[in-house]
């Protein structure tokens, strides 16, 4: 009977972790030992598939071990010869995605390897260099209480899930084979109902821990954000105190404060009087001057009247009605000079300039 790659599969899948389903199946691939090359590669490429869950992988290598300690008893080199070629890649590959208690498992097997001298000594020190690889990892006290709390459900979920597959295929197998033209179908119909219902409960069961374990993976995302959110705030407090304490920044702070104007305090109202004084002596001196320039002296009867241009609007008094205007050196009024013809011309003037 020649070798198929396909049954071969199919008896991997439906293995089950039992004395009995091994020693059956190592059997059969015995009686293949002319295409053992041919067994090893499809062994190898199935234990690499990521869709084939841990427990099942474990059950591969428990087959592949009872195969090639079975070669060895009778004297069938072609096994070990074959085996010894990807049983290093395989475990390299296998051994760091599996749960601590099926690790613990698979280096037991590799020990009586080691033992009993199954492979070559090279491949046997791959092997363990594999794991003395994974022991170099971070150990089980220093991983945090609630990531050992996911390790040990993921452990769990892998028992569960192996039974799971297996009602799963047992239940495929009988329902593939009823027949409704057999006299005892309703028999066989309920046994596979019963096998149905347990492969629905298993399924069930791994159902709700997946979902438990998403709801703690979600709630320690919540709190790594959190404590992300706390350190990237830190960041920016230590930035601002570092830039408030550089001494650039406060020479800068010091320029800008001498740049800025400085008052006394109470010289507000004296230095806008004496704007005030210092522009009204201008306006002043200038009239005075103006005055001068223009000014016309007059000497009549040993008395000075001056004539004088002013030069600014606000220079001028209006005279009130009732004013009489005055002689500066005598002190006498207009009346007393009345009918004097310069001192009436001297008036007529002053008020000709006015209503100019």
């Amino acid at each position: 009977m020649s070798f198929s790659s396909e049954q071969f599969v199919s008896k991997l899948g439906s293995l089950e972790d039992s004395q009995e389903s091994i020693a059956g199946a190592s059997k059969w691939l015995l009686s293949q030992y002319r295409e053992a090359t041919q067994v090893a590669e499809c062994w190898r490429d199935y234990m690499k598939k990521k869709s084939v869950n841990t427990r099942r992988k474990l059950l591969g290598i428990y087959l592949a071990n009872h195969v090639v300690q079975q070669a060895k008893g009778r004297k069938i080199g072609q096994f070990q010869e074959a085996f010894d070629k990807v049983a290093a890649e395989v475990i390299r590959e296998v051994y760091p995605d599996l749960p601590r208690d099926l690790k613990k498992k698979v280096k037991r097997v590799a020990d009586i390897w080691t033992e009993r001298g199954i492979f070559s000594a090279q491949v046997l020190k791959e092997i363990q260099a594999t794991f003395k690889s994974e022991g170099s990892t971070v150990s089980e006290e220093a991983v945090p209480l609630e990531l050992r709390k996911l390790v040990s459900s993921w452990g769990d979920l892998s028992k569960v899930e192996q039974y799971k597959q297996t009602m799963r295929a047992r239940f495929d197998k009988a329902a593939e084979s009823l027949d409704p033209s057999s006299v005892v179908y309703e028999e066989n119909l309920k046994t596979v109902t019963r096998i149905g219902q347990s492969s629905k409960d298993a399924t069930s069961q791994a159902i709700k821990m997946r979902e438990a374990r998403i709801s703690a993976l979600q709630e320690l995302l919540r709190e790594e954000e959190k404590v992300l959110d706390e350190e990237r705030s830190g960041m920016s407090e230590i930035d601002i105190i570092l830039q408030s304490k550089n001494p650039r920044d406060s020479n800068q702070a010091s320029e800008d404060q001498d740049l800025l104007p400085t008052y006394e305090t109470g010289n507000d109202g004296d230095d806008d009087e004496d704007s005030s004084d210092n522009d009204s002596s201008d306006e002043s001196k200038d009239g005075i001057s103006t005055a001068k320039r223009q000014s016309e002296e007059t000497t009549i009867d040993g008395l000075a009247i001056k004539r004088s241009k002013i030069a600014s609007e606000d220079a001028i008094e209006i005279p009130q009605e009732g004013y009489e205007p005055q002689n500066q050196s005598t002190g006498q009024t207009a009346e007393e000079y009345e009918g004097s013809p310069v001192v009436t011309s001297s008036i007529q003037d002053l008020l000709s300039k006015l209503a100019n």
